[in-house]
């Protein structure tokens, strides 16, 4: 059982990111990458995403570094791989999951109850709104290109507080994606 990661080359954030797998397991990879301290959020369905500052971090922490076809090999025959034609539907389900176990409906276009893993980002339409919520009871991070899309933003996190609330006791905690798009 081993954490493999690549070398980071893709831009995102001002920062060049790599990829963090597991060759097993999930768990396997989510504990390596707790204990070099990357963010749950940057759990992506079957990787992390990291940043070239956290090298040091994941080499101490136990990561194995190969180059970026090894990784993708290694993924792969891990059988954890979602591949890129899958992702979409993967989402829908993760989305339809958690919107179940919350009571919500209808479900929107991304939803992540909780802190692991990130929705897709922002789309380019009016209307469209990404909301993050870190602390049951902090402030929310809105995206938004209009006010109509954080309009939106404010409603859907009022309806999920209230489900959540009605859940658990407290406040939601999660991510969500959606805008007019979705409803066609």
């Amino acid at each position: 059982m081993t954490v493999f990661a690549d070398t980071p080359r893709w831009p995102r954030h001002g920062m060049q990111w790599g990829h963090l797998i597991s060759d097993t397991s999930l768990a396997e990879l989510h504990e390596l990458a707790a204990r070099a301290g990357l963010p749950p959020r940057s759990f992506d369905l079957d990787h992390y995403d990291w940043p070239s500052v956290a090298r040091d971090a994941l080499a101490e922490s136990g990561a194995r570094f190969v180059g970026d076809g090894e990784l993708t090999r290694i993924l792969i025959a891990s059988g954890l791989r979602i591949k890129l034609r899958d992702r979409p539907s993967a989402r829908a389900r993760r989305s339809a999951e958690h919107a179940a176990e919350l009571g919500l409906d209808p479900v929107p276009q991304d939803l992540i109850a909780g802190l692991l893993g990130h929705v897709d980002p922002l789309p380019d339409h009016p209307g469209a709104f990404r909301l993050t919520r870190d602390d049951p009871e902090g402030a929310p991070r809105i995206e938004a290109h209009d006010p109509a899309g954080r309009r939106a933003a404010e409603a859907m996190l009022e309806r999920l507080d209230d489900l959540s609330r009605a859940r658990i006791g407290t406040g939601f905690v999660g991510q969500v994606m959606d805008g007019p798009s979705s409803a066609s």
